[in-house]
């Protein structure tokens, strides 16, 4: 795959010239070139702009090639699998996501949207983020029944979208995708079109017939995206371009080759290979018999090991930093010791907690769409009710409000610190509520929002009696916990043991 948003350098004028800025081919490959200055790549005008183009619009054949590089990449090179799997497997867990409902008629379309045969979205959550990465789009078309309110979805490959046509011209508000398609219902656009699914803002419910993620996006005014792999890909080609050279090399250079010297004039050097009936390689094992006039002397071949190593080690160096992960997480871990890990982790696990984040919106309104449209078919009321888990009070909400899904901790291995935080948290504010600087009420709150924080479920009023058992706390957190429950008990282990703990719960109960 030769490279193409990083093209071949042409002379030392170039090189000077690339080091300083984008070069023409790329600004027109990744559509940065809007007008002002440059060359039309198409008739050569100076300063154009297309005509109605809002942005800075990606061109369509760079958006193809992109995917089908991250296609190949990910089937093809262990590097790009690597970084995909890596997100994959940290915002998904390898026991997927979890419905967080807090009604129960809720409860039952939301688990039976998530756990439909025809859906099995439980199952297909580590399938789903992936092709969404390598793809940088993911089109689902939305089918649900108007008596049931049932909802079932079907892919659709982004290739297949022409063009999206915006609500008033906004490109935040996508309003319908144009498939390219053969079947009836064609229209002056050329393709078959498609309602985004976007909350009616007459009923307050979701409707639509397509879901439209894109949410690796440039600028504001981007409409389309871009697979995650985008930036690397370049770089990945040439990581496996000098791996594969060093490979190459290696393999000639296990080809023995010997430089005989016949002592003598070119006869005596044509009689000797004569005599010996050609010049092929003395098999192994043999002897090969001679006087003081000849020399065998081995040649061996260098493959040139040591700079390709010190040539990929950088070149990895630019890819992980370009995909948000440290290197020592996709190869080389040997020239990185245990402080070097730490210190590099903090970064890489807050890259990890905001794809994360993007993907768990993206499920959640995707379950509250099943939802509303269980409301529109009869199924759940508009409203429904919903218990505080911080004040135990009850009031309405919308249906679809009442659901959230949520993923498994990134960070599994911070259970010890977040414990210990907890417990220095819990004795400060004793000591501040004694001294009188910090009220009962200050404190309470303080402590609750530490609760949600570092232990990570909602805090629930009965939790507040002063004579909550710890044992029922463990259970309160295994009973909400998505996919950490050993690292929410982690938590809680510390708690059981060490008294001033329980100082976190007892301001809330003074309070009472």
């Amino acid at each position: 795959m030769r490279p193409w948003l990083v093209p071949a350098r042409r002379g030392p004028e170039s090189v000077a010239v690339r080091a300083a800025e984008a070069t023409p081919e790329q600004l027109v490959a990744t559509g940065a070139l809007v007008g002002g200055y440059g060359r039309d790549p198409v008739d050569g005008d100076t300063g154009y702009k297309p005509a109605g183009l809002a942005g800075r619009t990606v061109p369509y054949w760079t958006a193809e090639k992109a995917r089908t590089a991250s296609v190949a990449g990910y089937r093809s090179n262990p590097m790009a699998r690597a970084i995909i799997d890596t997100y994959t497997s940290f915002c998904v867990g390898d026991k997927g996501l979890s419905l967080q409902v807090t009604n129960p008629q809720v409860r039952v379309i939301a688990e039976e949207f998530w756990n439909d045969p025809r859906n099995r979205l439980g199952s297909m959550q580590d399938l789903m983020l992936r092709d969404q990465m390598v793809m940088g789009e993911q089109i689902l078309e939305l089918m649900s029944g108007p008596a049931t309110g049932v909802t079932r979805f079907s892919p659709i490959d982004p290739q297949s979208l022409s063009h999206v046509t915006l609500l008033h011209g906004n490109p935040l508000w996508p309003d319908r995708l144009w498939i390219r398609s053969n079947v009836d219902g064609i229209d002056e656009f050329g393709g078959r079109g498609l309602q985004v699914a976007q909350v009616d803002d007459l009923t307050g419910l979701r409707s639509g017939e397509a879901i439209f993620w894109a949410p690796w996006r440039t600028l504001l005014t981007d409409v389309r995206g871009m697979p995650f792999l985008t930036p690397v890909l370049d770089w990945l080609d040439s990581y496996d371009t000098v791996l594969s050279n060093l490979i190459d090399r290696t393999s000639l250079a296990r080809y023995m080759v010997w430089d005989v010297t016949v002592n003598g004039s070119q006869g005596d050097v044509d009689n000797f290979v004569a005599r010996r009936g050609g010049t092929h390689i003395p098999p192994s094992g043999s002897v090969e018999v001679h006087n003081e006039t000849v020399q065998w002397k081995p040649q061996n071949a260098q493959t040139g090991a040591f700079e390709d190593t010190a040539a990929n080690a950088n070149v990895l160096t630019n890819i992980a930093s370009g995909t948000g992960l440290a290197k020592h997480w996709l190869a080389e871990p040997e020239h990185t010791n245990r402080a070097t890990s730490n210190s590099m982790a903090e970064p890489v696990r807050r890259r990890l907690r905001g794809v994360q984040a993007t993907w768990l919106n993206q499920q959640t309104e995707f379950v509250r769409f099943a939802i509303d449209q269980a409301v529109a078919a009869g199924r759940l009321p508009r409203t429904v009710s919903a218990l505080d888990p911080q004040t135990g009070e009850e009031y309405d909400i919308p249906a679809a409000q009442a659901v959230t899904v949520t993923g498994p901790e990134i960070a599994a291995a911070d259970a010890q610190v977040n414990a210990e935080i907890m417990l220095n948290l819990s004795t400060g504010l004793m000591q501040l509520v004694e001294t009188g600087v910090l009220s009962v009420a200050g404190a309470k709150v303080a402590a609750r929002k530490a609760w949600e924080d570092y232990v990570g479920v909602p805090y629930e009023a009965s939790l507040d009696s002063p004579d909550a058992n710890p044992g029922d706390v463990a259970t309160h957190i295994d009973d909400n916990a998505p996919d950490n429950t050993t690292v929410l008990k982690t938590n809680v282990r510390p708690m059981q043991r060490t008294p001033p703990v329980n100082a976190v719960i007892r301001p809330a109960a003074t309070g009472r």
